[in-house]
């Protein structure tokens, strides 16, 4: 291009910007964009911890297994509910099979809390069906025999999610092994001569609970994958031909597996949190709460975000709107904050949604809600959110639910500024971000 067509094209550029009426304008922004003037308003978002209530577990990627005592969420066990089925073979014993020893194990994955805490574990076999056209939630139990299989129910575990086991000359991924009772081991060969369908094994083992506590003063839980191939019920037995053989029980994706998630209502939370959830006070909050597992979100309103607008008669274009929100206490070392956040909307007749911004997007690089270390905060885009409140499109509430992102598999939580925070931390305060273009 020849230096004349080059200024050619500034100059309709310049002109073009000249003649452009559009006002740019802020709220609470905190945007370095030197067009737009920078104002913050905290004054328009009101929020206030409540109960998760309801979260299906139902076959989830990872199941969540221990006993953790949180100084502000207080205590929480997560137990597991899971039907074990066929390794793909009809169970076969040969002539004349007896047990050797029988044993749980449990892939590790990750955990939370301290991993210097011991685990107790309890066994129990199901007494009930677990069905499969059932949805089975944080809250639902199902029926189990009192009789503890764990052979010797007082044995300390450790979770090692970092440390491979050996076992027969082989180095294995980090996992649990419980041994039970051989009583439970011989039962299962004896019945095993009618299984030859999953459907009858399930006829006779239903399943089983699998639970784990901790007198540890802090806890810990950890995940486990029930379909990994280091999750079993292994039956170590001899027969007539030989011994050192084996034969494995999994659970599958063609079975059934579900978390129940106890937090004893919160008995043992502080004040503060007991105020807001238990006792539905919400005023004079400086700090709000979240927790995975079914445990707390946060309730945030915009009350006045349609009234702010309507002076300009909704001629507004949302150019960006960010959530921020500010970690209370990021040097925390054992309770960690969560990686993720999420929103979940609410239309008018209080069903859940996922908001246009979250819905639509290829990437969770632009709706956000990832953690940033270096500024203590999560920034999570409801752009086309504050656009569709603004025009009342779809019959959307001024309000939605502030997550934990992958609640249901993931144990975390965060302690994290209000609208109107402590003092000295003002510049942390919950708040919506806003650029806009009037027309």
């Amino acid at each position: 291009m020849t230096l004349t067509k080059k200024a050619a094209c500034l100059l309709l550029l310049v002109v073009c910007l000249i003649s452009c009426k559009k006002e740019y304008n802020s709220i609470g922004l905190n945007l370095e964009d030197e067009l737009l003037g920078t104002t913050r308003d905290t004054t328009s978002i009101t929020a206030y911890s409540v109960l998760y209530d309801t979260l299906s577990t139902t076959n989830l990627s990872t199941q969540l297994l221990g006993e953790l005592h949180d100084p502000i969420f207080g205590k929480t066990v997560a137990s597991v509910y899971s039907q074990f089925l066929s390794s793909g073979s009809t169970p076969s014993f040969g002539e004349n099979p007896v047990i050797d020893s029988v044993v749980l194990t449990l892939q590790t994955a990750s955990y939370y809390g301290d991993t210097t805490a011991a685990l107790h574990f309890e066994v129990y076999e199901l007494n009930e069906d677990l069905d499969k056209e059932t949805t089975y939630y944080n809250y639902n139990t199902t029926d189990h025999s009192n009789n503890n299989l764990v052979n010797n129910p007082g044995a300390n575990y450790y979770v090692r999610p970092n440390s491979p086991i050996t076992l027969n000359n082989e180095v294995l991924s980090p996992h649990i092994r419980i041994r039970l009772i051989p009583e439970f081991g011989q039962y299962l060969i004896d019945e095993s001569v009618n299984w030859l369908t999953d459907e009858a094994i399930l006829t006779e083992f239903k399943g089983l609970f699998i639970q784990a506590s901790s007198t540890h003063s802090t806890g810990c839980l950890f995940s486990t994958n029930m379909t990994s191939s280091l999750t079993g019920l292994v039956i170590y037995y001899h027969n007539t031909a030989g011994d050192g053989l084996s034969y494995t029980f999994r659970p599958s994706e063609s079975g059934i597996t579900y978390n129940n998630y106890n937090h004893f209502n919160y008995m043992d939370a502080c004040q503060d949190l007991r105020r807001q959830i238990i006792d539905n006070d919400s005023t004079n909050i400086s700090k709000l709460y979240l927790q995975a597992m079914a445990g707390v979100r946060a309730r945030v309103s915009l009350p006045y975000i349609r009234q702010k607008f309507t002076a300009l008669d909704n001629r507004v274009v949302i150019n960006r709107a960010e959530l921020v929100i500010s970690n209370y206490n990021p040097n925390e070392s054992v309770f960690n904050h969560p990686s993720g956040l999420s929103i979940q909307g609410v239309k008018s007749d209080g069903s859940l949604y996922y908001i246009p911004d979250d819905d639509m997007l290829s990437s969770d690089g632009f709706f956000g809600g990832t953690y940033n270390a270096s500024t203590g905060e999560y920034r999570i885009r409801i752009t086309q959110y504050i656009q569709q409140l603004i025009l009342n499109q779809g019959n959307y509430a001024n309000y939605f639910y502030l997550t934990i992102k992958g609640s249901g598999t993931h144990a975390s939580r965060l302690v994290f500024h209000s609208s109107t925070p402590e003092i000295g931390y003002e510049g942390q305060q919950l708040r919506v971000e806003i650029a806009y273009t009037t027309y």
